[in-house]
């Protein structure tokens, strides 16, 4: 195991962390906005955009 390899699985669990806050933060946001919100489709559009953000700079590499 590289010394990158135990780097990255030592921030695993941060990252997985920061992602789910990532989404917390931006559904508390649309709640705030938007009282009457749809949560479960607002959570799946925030997702979305993760995604597409992640599919992005993976295309960019």
């Amino acid at each position: 195991m590289t010394a990158q390899d135990k780097e990255l699985e030592q921030l695993h669990d941060t990252i997985v962390s920061d992602v789910n806050s990532l989404v917390e933060k931006y559904m508390d946001i649309v709640g705030w906005d938007v009282p009457e919100y749809d949560e479960v489709e607002a959570k799946q559009r925030i997702i979305a955009i993760i995604k597409k953000t992640i599919n992005k700079i993976e295309e960019d590499n």
